[in-house]
């Protein structure tokens, strides 16, 4: 029970840190998405990071640096997703003989934990690029719902996975390994402190 709850504890802080997180680094989301994606079809091109900050403040005001955050802070409903998977696949692959789970087991562990996660949020990282990228008025999107109506009507349900194959190839292996090193110093220096006392 202690244990349970100290999980919710820590998946509302991870939240919390998380939102806090996605607000302040919004504006260089938006810029980066802007980035990407310009070519001489779109509306915009910026010339350097600081050009893009002044263009975008200058035409769409200080809003314009904040769009898709609505759907960005959905994303961070990501680590109540992939943190309690990871500690139960843990519990199952344990085997009551073992101190501890193989260094293979637990990139498998955080591997899937973090796919499942991927794959139940990743329709918010298109709904924000979208929204991102909007500069020209009138807007095809006017918020979050209607964006997702719009997408859904207009390209269908897959729509929302769009991208999503080369994304899991990028944070899967980078998930999985900043796991396995995070379980590797705990255990290590879990070690060290009990041989100190």
């Amino acid at each position: 029970q202690t244990g349970q709850l100290q999980w919710v504890v820590h998946i509302f802080a991870a939240m919390g840190a998380g939102a806090t997180s996605t607000i302040v680094t919004n504006p260089l989301w938006v810029i980066k998405t802007r980035f990407m994606t310009q070519n001489e079809t779109t509306s915009y091109m910026y010339k350097n990071t600081f050009h893009a900050f002044k263009t975008i403040h200058k035409t769409e005001g200080f809003k314009g640096f904040y769009k898709g955050l609505g759907p960005s802070l959905m994303g961070v409903s990501h680590v109540a997703v992939q943190f309690p998977l990871y500690e139960k696949l843990k519990v199952w692959l344990k085997h009551p003989d073992q101190d501890h789970l193989s260094n293979l087991s637990i990139l498998f562990a955080s591997s899937v934990s973090k796919m499942a996660a991927s794959v139940a949020t990743y329709p918010h990282e298109v709904v924000r690029t979208r929204l991102q990228n909007q500069t020209a008025k009138p807007f095809k999107y006017n918020g979050v719902i209607h964006a997702v109506k719009v997408i859904k009507h207009e390209e269908g349900w897959l729509a929302f996975y769009k991208g999503m194959s080369t994304n899991l190839l990028r944070t899967v292996p980078a998930s999985a390994l900043t796991i396995l090193t995070y379980e590797i110093l705990v255990r290590r220096l879990n070690a060290s402190a009990d041989k100190g006392g």
